[in-house]
């Protein structure tokens, strides 16, 4: 949670501490969302917002970025293409040592879900409370919306880590089955000798998308937790140190989600590598 985020959610603490009115301060509250209901089921509305606003941001700079690839030596600057070639010589290297040399089918999903979960932690760096600041009407207020929106992470929200594990198990089955066919996957992925471990491996499928979910979602929802504590102790010094550690951590759990999407789609499709 960035600097503006904390000293807003710390000053609403206070002010309930000691008797007022926290909530028409405009403050965020670690797990509150802006929730409505669409076909008799429950939507978390900002957390929609700013995955909308994370994907079409990433594509936005990877246009930018992809452009300059195209170019001539003289037209180029040299750090545009050499950043992009970075990213995605990272991303080959992610599903080259999980997956196998063959690194094109899966790249698209694994440099995807990297990215994504990326962006989305480090965009929750900038300091977006500045908006009631330097505008007359929030952002919450102009939209109607009953709680304020200030950007978080969206994979600070359980609906959308459970999403994305559960985008991982599909892809991974898909990817068994285009390599192997239905028979091949079968056999190799939950028929494999000894049968009786059967059981334990329809569990294990079904488990992965648990603790994928749940590893990223506490992680980043620790993230403001800590961040909110510590505030509260030292204002405004703590949260600055800490904005190096926090890049860190967000790259950290992007990698950590897109090597284990790696792995399972590796131990899918392991049939075909030996």
């Amino acid at each position: 949670m960035h600097s503006f985020q904390i000293a807003e959610a710390a000053t609403q603490a206070a002010n309930h501490a000691g008797g007022t009115e926290g909530a028409a301060s405009g403050g965020i509250r670690v797990g509150e969302h802006w929730s409505t209901t669409v076909a008799g089921m429950g939507l978390h509305v900002d957390t929609v917002v700013y995955s909308v606003i994370v994907m079409a941001l990433t594509l936005i700079l990877f246009a930018a970025l992809g452009a300059t690839v195209n170019r001539t030596p003289s037209e180029k600057s040299g750090y545009t293409g050499t950043l992009i070639e970075e990213i995605v010589g990272f991303c080959q290297k992610i599903v080259s040592d999980f997956c196998g040399p063959e690194t094109a089918p899966y790249l698209w999903y694994i440099g995807a879900i990297f990215l994504f979960i990326l962006v989305a932690a480090w965009l929750g760096l900038l300091p977006w409370k500045a908006w009631e600041v330097w505008f007359a009407v929030p952002l919450g207020h102009a939209l109607h919306a009953p709680t304020p929106l200030v950007y978080e992470a969206p994979t600070s929200d359980l609906n959308t880590t459970v999403a994305l594990a559960l985008l991982s198990l599909i892809i991974y089955w898909i990817f068994g089955i285009q390599r192997n066919g239905v028979g091949g996957f079968l056999h190799h992925h939950w028929f494999a000798r000894p049968i009786a471990l059967f059981p334990l491996r329809i569990m294990e499928d079904f488990t992965r998308p648990l603790g994928l979910s749940l590893r990223l979602f506490a992680n980043m929802t620790a993230g403001h937790v800590v961040g909110l504590v510590l505030l509260l102790l030292v204002p405004f010094v703590l949260p600055t140190v800490m904005l190096p550690m926090e890049m860190f951590v967000g790259a950290v759990q992007a990698f950590i989600f897109a090597a284990l999407s790696a792995a399972y789609i590796g131990a899918a499709t392991a049939q075909d590598h030996h």
